[in-house]
């Protein structure tokens, strides 16, 4: 049995990403590590990601949208002033502000309406954003995938195609503008001047803004949480669901793209090969109920 850290080949690929980008690396801490790898770099008072460097053009887009939004006064989280994303082999490494805890601050659903409805209408960037892809990289990551059967691959792929063709019908029915894509209250963090920032931008793209919502529609429906959020969400960000019949949709999306993460994961950590079987199973049953666990 290895007796290699679960991120080793992340803390590799780090250490050539801050010797390329000129920013010191000793005393690097591991923070998390899922799908991604993330650091912080108390020298730099910075944060590192690392990832799989097949999702370069995305975190340049990341990159260049996040600074763009902050320097207008978006409450963003900025990218560092250096030459990035940075690959090293098949990684990348990007280097944002770091935000320590503030006095136990926990951000809540109306925080994140606020963020989202100011994003949603906030004008469009003077560079082309793509459109959201519905269901992102998770047909790719199931065709590369080495703990899915050949059963799950197959329905997971013809299962993406499936839903790629509804969202297209969808989408010119409803209103575009810049969409998070990954809208929930982790991915919000305490700003000393700002009150909450927005971070992890790595799906920002133009598309419909009820698509940022299915992040908190679905804890009620998978992770136990209230009804009560859902509503109180969409009163903070003033959604009126009636008549919205697209909601349903744009949450089965969300439950198959929410498998990305995992499927990459699954490949070095038990816990992430565990809750991908929970969640694939429950798709390809047909169990719109059955509960989620977050990692």
């Amino acid at each position: 049995m290895s007796t290699k850290p679960v991120d080793a080949p992340y803390r590799t690929a780090l250490a050539d990403a801050c010797r390329q980008a000129g920013l010191a690396c000793d005393g690097a801490r591991l923070l998390r590590v899922h799908a991604n790898a993330i650091y912080h770099l108390p020298r730099e008072n910075a944060v590192a990601r690392v990832r799989n460097a097949s999702a370069l053009e995305r975190m340049r887009i990341a990159v260049q949208t996040a600074a763009w939004l902050a320097d207008q006064g978006f409450p963003a989280l900025r990218p560092l002033e250096v030459a990035q994303p940075v690959v090293v082999g098949a990684h990348l490494v990007t280097f944002w502000e770091y935000l320590p805890p503030l006095d136990g601050r926990q951000a809540d659903v109306t925080h994140l309406a606020g963020l989202l409805r100011a994003l949603h209408r906030h004008p469009l960037p003077p560079f082309p954003l793509p459109s959201i892809r519905p269901v992102g990289n998770t047909a790719a990551d199931a065709s590369a995938s080495t703990v899915l059967s050949e059963g799950e691959r197959g329905w997971l792929i013809a299962r993406c195609a499936e839903l790629e063709g509804s969202f297209s019908r969808l989408a010119p029915t409803l209103s575009q503008g810049i969409v998070h894509g990954d809208a929930h209250t982790n991915n919000l963090l305490p700003h000393p001047a700002h009150g909450w920032v927005l971070i992890d931008w790595d799906s920002v793209g133009v598309g419909p803004p009820e698509y940022d919502f299915m992040p908190i529609y679905l804890r009620p429906r998978r992770f136990g949480y209230p009804h009560s959020l859902w509503r109180e969400f969409r009163t903070a960000y003033g959604f009126d669901p009636a008549g919205n019949s697209g909601l349903d949709l744009l949450a089965e999306i969300r439950e198959v793209r929410s498998l990305s993460a995992f499927i990459r994961g699954a490949e070095h950590n038990p816990a992430a090969r565990t809750e991908l079987s929970n969640r694939l199973s429950s798709l390809m049953a047909g169990d719109h109920v059955r509960r989620w666990h977050a990692l």
